[in-house]
């Protein structure tokens, strides 16, 4: 654990990259890749998203936002405060682009005021719960089977399906072994999430344990968009809002393009499809590699509410430290 605890830099590249890829996906959800503009377009600006201002990002950060809120307002993770905080969204109607199922489980929660059991059925495996995680890993440390716990509980909140809940516990220990050991090699990284989830959900753990030597293959993309399905959905590979094509096609963008936060954020976003939501799980794992200072300026400072996600960053960094000073003391 020679990265731990993590650094003001990377707890806000973490939470601020997440807002900004999904701000550079919003405006071309649902697009094929081709209809997608050039790597080098999506970083000179943040592209018009029809009805919004310059930046806006969608549902991705404001769950992770409220998910984050919650952790600081508690100084823990408390599961039925991030059911409220979440659920607070749809009371306020202030969700943007939100999820069948995200929206049932908020609903639900506002009827009776209960979490338990307010997520959505099995059956429903939509990406909802991996695309918040992220910056929930990084207030794990080294106890990852705590991770695992609190983050399928989290994940529960809104989609009960195994794919779903394994995909949220995936994105956070992602997030959490790649501020860990940014180098670690591709195949270990698939190991370790796959072992971790492999309770969880069996068909997810070997999908992502297959994924470093589907990576050497030419059909890498086909591969991905039609994981988990009898066969793919469309002729040409795009990802749709189902977790397994979610989680795979986001990791596979952080390993290909590791060195850079701009290459594997505008690979995500230009894989067309649910943009906005790999563009926010992208930015979110390279901003756990790179920290701020990779996010191009421009889109950093552009960003919808930078500067209190920001603060919200700094207030959840000084909680992680805290957090791991005590882990240390009590060794």
């Amino acid at each position: 654990m020679g990265y731990w605890p993590p650094s003001r830099s990377i707890v806000v590249g973490t939470l601020l990259g997440g807002a900004v890829g999904d701000a550079m996906g919003a405006p071309f959800e649902g697009l094929w890749s081709d209809d997608i503009p050039s790597p080098e377009s999506l970083v000179a600006s943040f592209h018009e998203y029809h009805g919004y201002p310059s930046g806006q990002y969608t549902d991705d950060t404001q769950l992770t936002i409220a998910t984050i809120q919650s952790i600081v307002e508690n100084g823990d993770v408390v599961i039925p405060d991030i059911a409220r905080s979440i659920a607070e969204l749809w009371r306020h109607h202030s969700v943007i682009g939100p999820g069948g199922a995200c929206t049932q489980a908020a609903e639900r929660y506002l009827a009776t005021g209960d979490h338990h059991d307010m997520g959505a059925p099995v059956g429903q495996a939509g990406n909802g719960t991996a695309m918040r995680t992220a910056a929930l890993g990084l207030w794990f440390g080294a106890d990852r089977d705590s991770l695992v716990s609190a983050v399928a509980d989290v994940s529960r909140l809104t989609h009960q399906d195994p794919r779903s809940v394994a995909g949220g516990v995936a994105i956070a220990l992602a997030a959490n072994l790649l501020v860990s050991e940014p180098t670690i090699d591709a195949a270990d990284l698939c190991d370790a999430l796959a072992s971790a989830i492999s309770d969880i959900n069996a068909e997810l753990s070997e999908l992502i344990r297959a994924l470093p030597n589907r990576m050497r293959s030419p059909d890498c993309r086909q591969f991905i968009a039609a994981a988990g399905q009898p066969s793919a959905e469309f002729a040409a590979p795009i990802i749709s809002p189902f977790v397994i094509p979610t989680v795979l096609a986001a990791l596979d963008c952080v390993l290909r393009y590791r060195d850079s936060w701009v290459d594997a954020v505008t690979a995500a976003v230009r894989f067309g499809g649910d943009v906005d939501t790999l563009g926010a799980i992208v930015g979110a794992l390279a901003g756990a590699i790179h920290g701020d200072q990779a996010i191009p300026p421009n889109l950093r400072s552009g960003v919808q509410d930078s500067e209190s996600i920001q603060a919200l960053a700094v207030r959840y960094h000084l909680l992680i430290e805290k957090r791991s000073a005590r882990a240390t003391s009590d060794e």
